[in-house]
C-alpha cells in the first residue's frame, strides 16, 4: 500500500525520503516477525482443516463486492 499511498517524488523532482523511511521500517518489522516465527512449530488441526476446505470460495469479483460493502471506498 505504501507504493500507492505516498508519492515517489516530492517538489523539485526529489526522492520522497519519508516514503523510503516508512518502507524501511515496514520491511524491518516483517523481517523481525519472520525471525520470531521461526521459533514456533505449529501442528495442523484436522477439524479446522476440514472446515476450511469445505468453505465456499468466492470469485475475485464477489470478493471485491463484499470488500466494498464492508469497507466502502472514500
Amino acid at each position: 500500500m505504501l507504493d500507492t499511498a505516498l508519492e515517489d517524488y516530492v517538489e523539485g523532482n526529489e526522492i520522497n525520503l519519508k516514503k523510503r523511511e516508512k518502507e524501511h521500517t515496514v520491511l524491518a518489522e516483517i523481517v523481525q516477525l519472520q525471525e520470531a516465527a521461526q521459533k514456533y512449530t505449529l501442528e495442523p488441526e484436522e477439524q479446522f482443516g476440514a472446515w476450511f476446505q469445505d468453505t465456499e470460495r468466492l470469485s475475485e469479483k464477489a470478493s471485491y463486492i463484499l470488500s466494498c460493502k464492508l469497507e466502502p471506498r472514500s
